[in-house]
């Protein structure tokens, strides 16, 4: 199955794939362990941040080893690049989806060099995703109130929504209806009803960043709208991460690493099995017949 197949039978079968940043070999290896156990589609991405250390071709070859030797579906996606140079990039390198941030732009600056991705993107299978505005936050914990936050950006507008949709093309867009990249003192809350406006006016799917600090009965009301598609998770794989290896280097003298990672791997694995839980798509990784395709298609 091609991408939009993959985001069509989640559309149709009520569950969202979780879309984890993965910046080295071991979250790599933590979120296809947690696929596999699971057997979860999956949707790994990078930032041009953490291409710019893995490397781009380092990247692709790493998950298409692992997606040819575990058979599931796997699907990558460039996450937040800011420009059209680093877009085309990976258009080039061959990720399956492209997420080009537009929001620091002009509205008519970004609606422009959106429109140019999606149509290079098109032209090799690629889907694009786009943002006007700006998801606020860092993917890092934060001790401040989310109301702070959220209340500094501007919530994603319904009739806005459509006519950025319309004159890109778009295939997903990434809205602001209070979600923020990080975690907080308190989950942010959704505005749930004007998530349930913008679907009703898009063709599209929608996307919802921030996965890792919002409430769980959220996240399931944001995905039984029936558009929410992708969740992007990322602050919590690099707690877990850094947390694990923190306590196995505690008074420890190992120095092979292969035998120090072990105990983070499992600790990404984790977080990667809730978030597939939670957003409903355990078990989906089996290849359906031909005439449930069409059913659901």
């Amino acid at each position: 199955m091609n991408v939009q197949e993959i985001l069509n039978l989640a559309k149709s079968g009520g569950y969202a794939l979780g879309s984890f940043n993965a910046g080295d070999l071991e979250i790599i290896k933590g979120v296809i362990q947690a696929g596999v156990e699971l057997k979860s589609p999956l949707l790994i991405e990078a930032s041009p941040g953490e291409i710019k250390f893995f490397g781009h071709q380092n990247f692709d070859c790493v998950v298409e080893n692992f997606k040819k030797e575990t058979g599931l579906p796997i699907l990558t996606n460039l996450d937040h690049s800011l420009g059209l140079e680093e877009a085309q990039e990976g258009i080039e390198s061959g990720f399956d989806l492209i997420h080009f941030d537009g929001s620091d732009l002009a509205y008519e600056e970004n609606i422009k060099i959106t429109k140019m991705i999606v149509q290079q993107a098109h032209e090799k299978g690629i889907l694009v995703e786009g943002e006007f505005d700006k998801i606020l936050g860092t993917s890092a914990p934060h001790q401040e109130e989310p109301e702070s936050v959220q209340a500094s950006g501007s919530y994603t507008d319904p009739e806005k929504a459509a006519e950025f949709v319309s004159q890109t093309g778009v295939d997903i867009l990434a809205v602001f209806i209070g979600n923020l990249h990080g975690t907080y003192k308190q989950p942010p809350k959704l505005d749930l009803e004007r998530l349930r406006m913008i679907a009703e006016k898009l063709p599209c799917f929608l996307s919802l960043h921030g996965g890792s600090g919002l409430l769980e009965e959220d996240i399931k009301q944001a995905i039984n709208l029936g558009k929410v598609v992708k969740i992007n998770v990322n602050t919590e794989l690099r707690v877990a991460y850094r947390e694990t290896l923190e306590n196995v280097l505690k008074g420890s003298e190992e120095v092979a690493i292969y035998k120090i990672m072990p105990p983070v791997i499992a600790a990404v694995q984790k977080v990667v099995e809730e978030k597939i839980r939670l957003f409903g798509s355990e078990g989906k990784a089996t290849t359906p017949t031909t005439e449930d395709q069409t059913n659901q298609l």
